[in-house]
């Protein structure tokens, strides 16, 4: 009964279907436009991403996480993706790179290590060697 009104109707304003069909077909020519100019954008920030050490050592530390993972997007790991927080086994980002390798990075914000003036490139560099992943990985 509604299929038939449905039919009468179309066969009375056989404009409607036209009209329906290229309000659809400009809203995904529209969206499919979008997504390139964004996909062009993205590649187009990911070139000119780069961060001094003293801007990466004054990030909070989920800043922080988001910057190594964007890095890691911009060195050919399109699936990184920040997973820090309770429960995530030590690996604040987890990403694939263009060779198949998976990687699960801990991301960790140290003081000084020796009680004086924090020195980030020292520190990090000593830091590293007291740290393990335990042989945790995803």
């Amino acid at each position: 009964m509604l299929l038939m009104g449905a039919v009468r109707f179309v066969a009375a304003h056989p404009w409607v279907p036209v009209v329906v069909v290229l309000l659809v077909g400009g809203a995904v020519a529209g969206w499919m436009v979008q997504r390139r100019r964004a996909a062009r954008w993205e590649r187009i920030r990911s070139q000119g991403l780069r961060y001094a050490l003293t801007r990466l050592d004054a990030l909070h530390h989920r800043q922080f996480e988001h910057a190594v993972r964007d890095l890691m997007r911009r060195d050919g790991c399109a699936d990184a993706v920040r997973v820090g927080g309770a429960g995530d086994n030590g690996a604040d980002v987890k990403a694939t790179d263009p060779y198949g390798r998976r990687w699960s990075v801990n991301c960790t914000s140290v003081g000084s290590l020796s009680g004086t003036t924090p020195n980030p490139l020292t520190d990090r560099f000593r830091m590293s060697s007291l740290l393990g992943v335990g042989g945790r990985a995803w």
